[in-house]
C-alpha cells in the first residue's frame, strides 16, 4: 500500500471524510429550506416580524448554503486539513514517517487528499443545495453554480495549503487549524483596500451570488494570484518541513 491509498484510507477510518459529509451536506439542505418555510415561520409571529424579513428569491438557497460553508464549512475543512498536515504533533508518528519517506512525498498526498475530500463534499452540498431549491422554490441558472462552485473548491485548496504553511511553523493541530482561519481572515480583511480586493482568493468565494445576479465573471485575477500562492506555499511547506528538526 502506498501513501496516496494509505491518506485516503485514513480519512476515510478516522471518519473526517464523514465529518465534511455531514456538514456540507446539511447545510446544503438547510439553505433551500430555510428560504421556502422562513417566510411562514416569521409570519406565525407576527406581522411586524414579516416586516423585518428581506424579500427572499430562489438564489437564496444558494446564497445561504455558501454562507454557512464560510463558517462552520471552512472551519471543519481547517481542522480535516490539519490533522493530516499537522504530522509532526506526534513525535513517534513523525520519526515513523519521516525514516521511511522524503517528505514531499509525505506532504503532497496528505494536501491532495484533504483539499480533494473538501472540495468533493462542498461541492455534494452545493448539488444537494441546487436539487433543493428547484424543488421547493423555483430553478436557477445551472451555468453560474457550476462556476461558483469551481472557484469556491479552488479557494478550499488553498485553504488547505495555508493549514499546511501553518503546520510547517506549529505543531498542536488545534493550533494549526485555528491559526488557519484567522490567517484566512486577515487576509479577508485585506478586500476593504479596493485595489487588492480584485486580486485576493477571497473574491473567489463570493462568485456565485455575483454570477447569478448576472455579473460578469470578473475572476482571472484572483484565480491567478491564488493559484500562484497555493504552488508557492507548498513549495514553502515542503521546504520548511524538510529542515525542521522532530
Amino acid at each position: 500500500m502506498n501513501l496516496w491509498s494509505l491518506e485516503w484510507l485514513r480519512l476515510w477510518r478516522t471518519q473526517r471524510l464523514m465529518i465534511l459529509a455531514a456538514v456540507f451536506g446539511s447545510f446544503g439542505l438547510l439553505g433551500p429550506l430555510t428560504v421556502r418555510f422562513l417566510p411562514d415561520l416569521m409570519e406565525s409571529l407576527g406581522e411586524e416580524a414579516v416586516g423585518t424579513l428581506p424579500p427572499m428569491t430562489a438564489a437564496d438557497g444558494v446564497s445561504m448554503y455558501i454562507g454557512n460553508a464560510l463558517q462552520i464549512g471552512i472551519l471543519a475543512t481547517a481542522f480535516v486539513g490539519a490533522a493530516a498536515l499537522a504530522f509532526d504533533a506526534k513525535p513517534e508518528i513523525a520519526i515513523f514517517l519521516r525514516t521511511r519517506a522524503a517528505i514531499r512525498d509525505i506532504f503532497i498526498p496528505r494536501l491532495v487528499v484533504s483539499s480533494a475530500a473538501a472540495a468533493v463534499m462542498f461541492a455534494m452540498g452545493m448539488v444537494i443545495a441546487f436539487v433543493g431549491t428547484g424543488l421547493l422554490i423555483e430553478w436557477i441558472d445551472l451555468g453560474p453554480v457550476l462556476i461558483g462552485t469551481a472557484l469556491f473548491m479552488v479557494y478550499l485548496v488553498f485553504l488547505v495549503a495555508v493549514v499546511g504553511l501553518v503546520s510547517s511553523f506549529l505543531r498542536s493541530v488545534p493550533g494549526v487549524a485555528l491559526v488557519s482561519v484567522g490567517a484566512l481572515i486577515v487576509i479577508g480583511l485585506l478586500s476593504i483596500i479596493s485595489p487588492l480586493a480584485p486580486w485576493l482568493p477571497g473574491a473567489l468565494i463570493g462568485s456565485t451570488d455575483v454570477l447569478l445576479s448576472g455579473g460578469e465573471f470578473i475572476y482571472w485575477r484572483a484565480l491567478i494570484v491564488t493559484s500562484a500562492l497555493i504552488a508557492g506555499m507548498t513549495t514553502w511547506s515542503i521546504h520548511r518541513l524538510d529542515h525542521r528538526e522532530v
